[in-house]
């Protein structure tokens, strides 16, 4: 049983450093790509973007919601969104907005 629980806390630890770690590393290449952010929470929370397209961008875990409804994971892809602009933002499947079993428009 205590290897289990060595096991555990040395996961826990790890994931704690990698977390740590894809903060600074993420909010370092924002700031080389000069796109502007600001930082929310002690850097835990980024607001990427000025103007029509800003995203919301978690960098400990990469996870980034535009708030025009798109949203996806990694630094790179949020930045290649951001450089795209707002007219190539698609529209939110609206399946996934409809939590019932069929959506109303496909009766």
């Amino acid at each position: 049983m205590g290897d289990m629980g060595d096991m555990y806390r040395d996961m826990t630890e790890y994931k704690k450093t990698k977390r740590a770690s894809n903060t600074q590393s993420s909010t370092d290449i924002l700031t080389k790509t000069g796109i502007p952010f600001s930082s929310k929470n002690g850097g835990a929370h980024l607001i990427v973007g000025s103007g029509e397209l800003v995203a919301d961008f978690w960098p400990s875990t990469g996870k980034w919601i535009v708030r025009k409804g798109k949203e996806g994971r990694g630094v790179f892809k949020l930045i290649k969104l951001m450089n795209a602009g707002v007219k190539k933002i698609p529209e939110p499947d609206k399946r996934k907005l409809y939590s019932g079993n069929k959506p109303p428009w496909d009766k």
